[in-house]
């Protein structure tokens, strides 16, 4: 690409040529360059992905599309504010040459923001700036901030506000995201002088559009329009002209580059520029900094009719900011950058701005140290090619945090190395979100990266979990910490000791059982012997949730013999109603509590969801007790109260309200271990592996995907569902109408049990067919109990008991099938 060849016109004028890239080049006409800036200090050139207008001006002062000093896009807005300054002063201020030798110069750019700051200028009448977003937002905010009283900002935004009438409605014609509002604290009357902000003026009808409109509202004689650059026509000037005398306004210009444009060949439909390898592993880390900067509660609405009830900044100018405003701010700004610069490793470091969030991270910026640069995603989708000087050299596209229908992207993030990005957001959204920007940002080469909130509900962000399991994502997503390469399992007998020596189980796992052909067959007979069985259970459980939680129910798995069930249960809901809910899988641990970050992630994903908790089935109720104390925690340390109802396919044990049935029978994933749960092993928490930010860990067995049969029972079971749907409601209904509440009587069977054989510790006692398979795969068993021999629930107990030469007794008048008595490893056997 060759690019700036000039000729003169005159001698007032100077013709500039672009070669873009193909046949795309711009002709260049400059006819007022007041501060005699060279052209190639403000923009380069690039291809744009828009049939409107095929070429981009990338600025190099903007922060905006590419990496530049923070100071030398501070001095952009500051230039502006010169101009306005000489306009309404008459006068020319001392600081000219200094501020645009730091335009020019990057070396001298924090001097000269200093020195103007420190200077301010003043205003001989009020006046109210507006930024067109989402380029603009801190261009404006810059030169507004210049003028020491009088002055009120406040930009113009994409977002919808739910709760907050926009005073102001426009469109912008050659854009990609049109529609403009304006929300802001303070009125704008029709006293106060106004200056319309932006990057560039092309046609200019973006800046008569929202002059129409505020006209209407509030007349006033005279309008100022300051941008970088201003290539009307002139036949754009004359439609300024037009509304001049149509309204009987004055609408006066400003900018650092006037000229006109001659656009020569085609858009550019096809540009693949290759991107670095950039296999680096990537650090990424959550800094919360709600409550540094004063919020405004407001609720934004997506594309999609989704909430985001998270706080915004009030002094973004969002919301609009006025000059008494800007000391405080300023010395809150100088706290923030304080504390990240104390996060930075040495080196280049990259602050990032997301979408209008512009302003407060380029100021930021500007007070972390030497050597740092500052950007933002964008909106504009440019073309990148490899080959300099075109302006954009490399791309990445990902969905916008914001809302995922709209595509943004980052570009020229690999064209120098950076030891450290900071992410800047102005509020949390649902973490899900963060997973295509996060994806980016682990490709772009950089040992560290921070995302840096400002405004959050549910505490600090909780980044989205690896893909885990072998279950496909639509089925469920493990909200758990991936140890698979950490060495964790232990002999049965040696992990048993260990845990009767004070140990807790959730520091190591066992050696998984590996089945014998024979146990396998069973599992399979047994699967298809009980599988309509399992299908009416589930059904009947979905309909009960339905009818408690309703759609906006979130399905929440214990890990992980809950979480086949979880899937079972959104499989049946997506059937028979058409509904498709959020299905998760967490950790919870006898001893240790819930996963907070958990709980956590999903309300910060789904604010008016309705958690629902979902496991196997029950025993003794130990895991039930562990969720009513886990909620009842949550709601002290977070204010939100969550339902305990813990919905089981079997409740033998009379502990849970929303169930199948209360019939000790076989669900055929509690004969395996991993190769029915998604590959997944029991959870972990150790201190020294999960972190306070992490979620509770677990190992993903991908090694043994060839005897995976984990979507086999989700299918088995699953296509009993048209056959049980109308039977599963009536039992639901009637289920519902009767309301045996719990009685736990269960527990008082435990009880016997351990009084009978001389048991102290009641853990050693494991009710139910569920949990005496657990014994018999996992732990140190010494004789199992059983109701009755020829318990048709019980073929596949019999034979672990007899592979591991365990005792079997019949125990007569219990409530279960049979439990498990784990042998006492210390003292002697009762």
């Amino acid at each position: 690409m060759k690019t700036n060849t000039f000729t003169h016109i005159n001698q007032n004028q100077v013709r500039h040529t672009y070669k873009i890239l193909g046949d795309l080049q711009i002709h260049v006409t400059v006819t007022n360059n007041p501060f005699q800036l060279p052209l190639d200090t403000l923009f380069s050139m690039a291809a744009r992905m828009n049939k409107k207008r095929a070429f981009l001006f990338v600025s190099k002062v903007l922060g905006k599309h590419i990496p530049v000093p923070a100071h030398v896009s501070l001095l952009s807005g500051a230039a502006l504010a010169l101009l306005f300054d000489q306009e309404v002063n008459g006068v020319q201020s001392p600081l000219f040459a200094q501020v645009i030798a730091g335009l020019v110069d990057a070396r001298q750019a924090k001097s000269a923001y200093e020195q103007l700051m420190a200077a301010k200028l003043t205003l001989p009448r009020p006046v109210t700036f507006i930024g067109f977003a989402e380029t603009a937002t801190a261009l404006g905010h810059s030169m507004y901030e210049v003028f020491e009283a009088g002055a009120q900002y406040v930009h113009t935004t994409r977002e919808l506000l739910v709760d907050f009438e926009s005073y102001v409605n426009f469109e912008e014609e050659h854009s990609h995201a049109m529609a403009h509002r304006c929300y802001a604290d303070y009125p704008v009357s029709g006293d106060e002088t106004i200056v319309l902000v932006d990057d560039e003026i092309t046609t200019g009808k973006t800046a008569l559009n929202i002059i129409r409109d505020m006209h209407i509202q509030h007349p006033r004689p005279i309008y100022y329009v300051a941008s970088l650059l201003d290539w009307r026509t002139q036949e754009d000037q004359q439609r300024f002209a037009d509304v001049e005398q149509e309204l009987g306004i004055k609408i006066k210009t400003l900018s650092l580059i006037k000229g006109e444009l001659e656009v020569e060949g085609g858009p550019v439909l096809d540009v693949q520029a290759g991107l670095p390898n950039t296999s680096l592993a990537t650090q990424l880390e959550v800094l919360d900094l709600t409550n540094h900067f004063a919020t405004v509660q407001r609720t934004s609405q997506d594309s999609a009719g989704v909430l985001n009830p998270a706080p915004y900044l009030q002094s973004t100018g969002r919301f609009g900011i006025q000059s008494a405003e800007n000391p405080a701010l300023s010395a809150q700004i100088t706290h923030v950058a304080e504390l990240l610069r104390a996060k930075r490793s040495g080196g280049n470091t990259l602050c990032l701005g997301t979408g209008e969030f512009m302003y407060l991270p380029m100021r930021i910026a500007a007070e972390m140290g030497e050597d740092v640069y500052y950007q933002s995603t964008t909106r504009s989708p440019i073309h990148p090619h490899e080959q300099p000087p075109y302006a954009i050299r490399d791309a990445h596209s990902f969905q916008s945090p914001d809302d995922p229908a709209i595509l943004n992207f980052l570009y020229n993030t690999t064209l120098q190395p950076y030891a450290d990005v900071f992410v800047f957001f102005e509020r949390s959204m649902p973490p899900e979100r963060l997973a295509s920007l996060v994806e980016v940002l682990q490709n772009i080469g950089v040992p560290r990266v921070y995302m840096v909130f400002f405004a959050t509900v549910y505490g600090k962000p909780i980044l989205p979990p690896e893909r885990m399991g072998s279950y496909a994502p639509e089925d469920v997503v493990f909200l758990l910490k991936n140890l698979q390469h950490v060495q964790l399992e232990k002999a049965l007998e040696e992990r048993e000791e260990a845990i009767q020596s004070g140990v807790h189980y959730s520091e190591m796992l066992p050696v998984e059982y590996q089945p014998t052909p024979a146990y396998l067959q069973l599992f399979h007979e047994t699967l298809k012997f009980s599988a309509e069985k399992v299908a009416l259970a589930t059904g009947i459980v979905a309909e009960l949730i339905l009818q408690k939680r309703g759609p906006e129910v979130v399905l929440v798995s214990l890990a992980r013999a809950g979480t086949p069930i979880g899937i079972l249960i959104k499989r049946y809901l997506a059937h028979v109603y058409g509904i498709t809910v959020p299905h998760y899988s967490i950790s919870i641990i006898r001893g240790k509590g819930i996963d907070v970050n958990a709980l956590r992630y999903m309300l910060q994903n789904h604010p008016n969801g309705q958690l629902q908790f979902v496991d196997g089935w029950t025993g003794k109720g130990a895991i039930r007790k562990v969720l009513i104390e886990a909620c009842a925690e949550f709601a002290s340390a977070y204010g939100v109260s969550l339902s305990d109802d813990l919905a089981v396919l079997a409740d033998p044990g009379c502990c849970s309200d929303t169930y199948g049935t209360r019939e000790d029978f076989l669900i055929p994933s509690a004969c395996l271990n991993s190769t029915v749960s998604g590959l997944m092993s029991r959870t972990i928490l150790r201190s020294d592996l999960i972190g306070p930010d992490d979620f509770h860990g677990a190992k993903y067995y991908e090694e043994w995907l060839s005897e995976d049969v984990s979507n086999l029972f989700i299918e088995t079971i699953a296509q009993h569902f048209p056959h049980v749907a109308d039977e599963a409601k009536k039992r639901a209904e009637r289920q519902a109408q009767a309301l045996v509440p719990p009685n736990w009587q269960g527990l008082q069977d435990i009880q016997q049990i351990q009084q009978h054989f001389g048991i102290a510790d009641i853990n050693l006692v494991k009710p139910g067919v569920g949990e005496t398979t657990r014994v018999l795969l996992r732990r140190v068993p010494w004789k199992i109990l059983v109701d009755r021999m020829d318990n048709p629930n019980l073929h596949h107990i019999l034979l672990l008991a007899a592979d591991r030469q365990v005792p079997v007794e019949v125990f007569p008048g219990l409530t279960y099938s049979c439990c498990g008595l784990i042998k006492p490893l210390k003292g002697d056997t009762p």
